[in-house]
């Protein structure tokens, strides 16, 4: 393809770029890579993008819109609550199992941060994807208003499962099959936090009137190594 007239989408460019960065990595990825995969020549690239980070940078952006923001978007519906946050687990479960060779590419973001570290260049767009998964805080933070889950643990389990999530695109490389299942038991553990807060009510004796807090059905709960995303 001749890029010197611009006969070509910017965005289906970018797309294609990112899958290959997505498979290889920032270093391993080429510049004659790039040229086969888009159809641009090198000079076109440039031209478009301004160097082979530009691009780079162009591919964040567009995975962390359509990949993780996309899928985060029920989280920002005013009524989202839990079951929003279940069915965030569910889906990524169901995508690992439906593409795995594309999970076993893990997260872009999460691959990059690994490869390069937070180097300056790349650090807004990682911080980014960090403050996205505020969404998890949004979302348990409505649900605790309507009495779904406990108000006590809103911050430390937003944090634990935006962790989680970074661990299972990890995970995802090795065996995405496993990562599913993984997936699958925290958006149980998800619904047992819910379901346990709206049935339960307080025992008589010394705890009666006391504000209980439960643990879900594998007892998982958020330890000091985690990413914060509530503010």
């Amino acid at each position: 393809m001749n890029g010197s007239a611009r006969a070509y989408d910017t965005d289906v460019v970018v797309e294609a770029a990112r899958d290959v960065f997505w498979r290889h990595g920032y270093e391993l990825t080429s510049i004659a890579d790039l040229e086969e995969r888009t159809g641009l020549d090198r000079s076109s690239l440039y031209h478009a993008f301004g160097s082979k980070q530009g691009l780079f940078e162009a591919a964040l952006r567009s995975y962390l819109k359509e990949a993780i923001e996309s899928r985060l978007a029920g989280m920002r519906q005013s009524d989202a609550g839990a079951a929003a946050i279940v069915a965030f687990f569910d889906g990524m479960a169901q995508t690992f199992r439906a593409h795995p060779e594309q999970a076993s590419y893990g997260c872009l973001m999460v691959n990059t941060v690994g490869e390069l570290g937070a180097q300056e260049a790349h650090s807004a767009l990682a911080e980014a994807y960090r403050d996205s998964f505020a969404r998890l805080c949004t979302a348990l933070s409505q649900a605790a208003a309507r009495g779904e889950v406990d108000s006590d643990r809103v911050r430390p389990r937003a944090d634990l499962l935006a962790t989680m999530t970074m661990g299972l695109f990890i995970s995802a490389r090795i065996d995405p099959a496993d990562a599913a299942d993984v997936c699958e038991s925290v958006a149980a553990e998800v619904a047992a936090w819910r379901h346990r807060i709206r049935t339960a009510s307080p025992s008589p004796g010394p705890t009666s009137g006391a504000r209980l807090t439960f643990r879900g059905q594998s007892g998982i709960e958020p330890s000091a190594h985690h990413v914060k995303v509530c503010s």
